[in-house]
């Protein structure tokens, strides 16, 4: 009677670290996962970009908004693999955040555009190199 018991609890508590989300991923879809945030850094970076003369200063820091949460879901899925380094790509996007907070408010568009572009390129390249070693498919 008392292994029945014992197996119980042991069979809850498996159940509900399951459902809690306990369970790792497969090394499969851990790098499948960190490869569709790594496509929507790309796609967040294009965007921020790619902004019309009639965008403004707010407008890149909001751009700047939505890759810090690319970035921040890249964090969280390169967490699951042990073998990939983030280190170059975090380094890379602090510069670029560090860039877009020391804009000035009134500075135009298109000398907004001209003074981070290095950094937003800088962090292309680490994006882009970090999908390549993962060997991610578009």
């Amino acid at each position: 009677m008392k292994k029945i018991g014992v197996l119980f609890v042991a069979l809850f508590l498996i159940l509900a670290c399951a459902g809690a989300g306990c369970v790792q991923p497969s090394e499969e879809e851990a790098e499948a996962q960190l490869c569709q945030d790594l496509a929507e850094l790309r796609a967040a970076l294009e965007s921020m970009e790619n902004t019309s003369l009639r965008t403004s200063v707010g407008d890149l820091r909001d751009g700047r908004d939505q890759v810090r949460s690319a970035m921040e879901d890249v964090r969280e899925s390169a967490g699951e693999l042990a073998d990939v380094r983030v280190d170059e790509l975090n380094a890379a996007y602090e510069d670029l955040d560090r860039a877009v907070e020391d804009l000035p408010d009134d500075a135009t568009v298109v000398g907004a555009i001209q003074a981070i572009r290095p950094q937003i390129q800088a962090v292309r390249e680490e994006q882009q190199n970090l999908y390549a070693d993962l060997n991610c498919t578009a």
